[in-house]
C-alpha cells in the first residue's frame, strides 16, 4: 500500500513522537529509582542525625556526672596520706618524726617499711561469750541468742563487707617519754586527718616509774618518770586521680 505525502508526514510524526516518548520513559525510570534510593538514604541520614543529636544532648549531663565523680573521688583521696610524703622510708620517717618532736618523746629504735599494696580493715567491737556450750545450754528459748545477734549486727555486717585496697606502709617505732608526753603522742597521731592507724601499743612500765624508790628515781636523772613504748602504726595512701578532660569541645 502506497502512502501519499500527507500520510507519510503523519506517520513520521507519530514515529518521532513514539521515539521521543520511549527516550523520555527510558530516562525517567532510572531517575525515579534514583529518587527512591535518595529518599531511603535521606531517611537513614535523618535517623542517624537524630541519634547523634540525642548523644550530644547526653554529653553535658555525662560531663557533669564525671566532674562530680572526680570531685567526690578527690575528696576521699584527701583522707589519705600524701603519696609524696611517704613513698620512701626516709620520707615516711620525716613525716612521723614531726609528731615525736612536738610531743617531747624521744625515738630510740625505728623500723620503717616501704609502700606496698594493703587492705583497709574495718574497726569494730564484736561481743564474745566465754563458754559457747554453756551459753547454748542455758538459752533454751533462744531469747539470749536473739539479743546477741542484735548486739553483733554491726560487727557481722562490717565483717562481711568487701574491704578496700590502698597502698600502705608500716611504721614501727620505740619512743621514750613521760606519761603525759606519750599520751599526747598517741592523741597527735589519732588526730591526723589522713588515714593513719595505730595497730598496737606496748608500754614497758605502765606506772612510769611511780613504784621506784627515791634513790632509783634519782639515779635515772633526766629519764625519771619516763618509759619505753613500742608503737606499730600503718599509714595508707592512694594515687591522685587525673582530672578527666571534660572541657574539650
Amino acid at each position: 500500500m502506497k502512502l501519499n505525502y500527507r500520510e507519510k508526514v503523519i506517520l513520521g510524526a507519530v514515529l518521532a513522537f513514539i521515539i521521543v516518548l520511549a527516550g523520555i520513559f527510558g530516562l525517567i525510570k532510572p531517575k525515579a529509582q534514583d529518587i527512591k534510593d535518595d529518599k531511603k538514604t535521606l531517611a537513614a541520614k535523618q535517623t542517624e542525625k537524630k541519634d547523634i543529636e540525642k548523644k550530644i544532648d547526653e554529653i553535658e549531663p555525662l560531663k557533669k556526672d564525671i566532674d562530680t565523680l572526680y570531685k567526690e573521688t578527690n575528696d576521699m583521696v584527701d583522707d589519705f596520706v600524701e603519696y609524696n610524703d611517704i613513698f620512701t622510708p626516709d620520707l615516711l620517717d620525716q613525716y612521723m618524726q614531726e609528731y615525736a618532736d612536738k610531743c617531747n618523746v624521744k625515738v630510740s629504735t625505728l623500723n620503717v617499711g616501704s609502700l606496698a599494696n594493703g587492705t583497709i580493715d574495718y574497726y569494730y567491737f564484736k561481743p564474745t561469750t566465754l563458754s559457747e556450750d554453756l551459753f547454748a545450754s542455758a538459752d533454751v528459748n533462744g531469747d539470749q541468742q536473739a539479743l546477741r545477734e542484735k548486739d553483733e549486727a554491726e560487727s557481722t555486717a562490717l565483717g562481711e563487707r568487701e574491704k578496700g585496697q590502698a597502698m600502705s606502709a608500716q611504721y614501727g617505732v620505740s619512743v621514750k617519754g613521760k606519761k603525759e608526753d606519750i599520751w599526747a603522742y598517741m592523741d597527735a597521731i589519732k588526730e591526723i586527718d589522713d588515714a593513719v592507724i595505730i595497730n598496737s601499743v606496748a608500754i614497758s612500765d605502765y606506772t612510769f616509774g611511780e613504784d621506784l624508790s627515791d634513790e632509783e628515781k634519782a639515779a635515772l636523772g633526766d629519764d625519771e618518770g619516763k618509759t619505753d613504748v613500742q608503737f606499730v602504726i600503718t599509714l595508707y595512701s592512694v594515687y591522685d586521680m587525673a582530672k578527666p578532660n571534660t572541657d574539650a569541645d
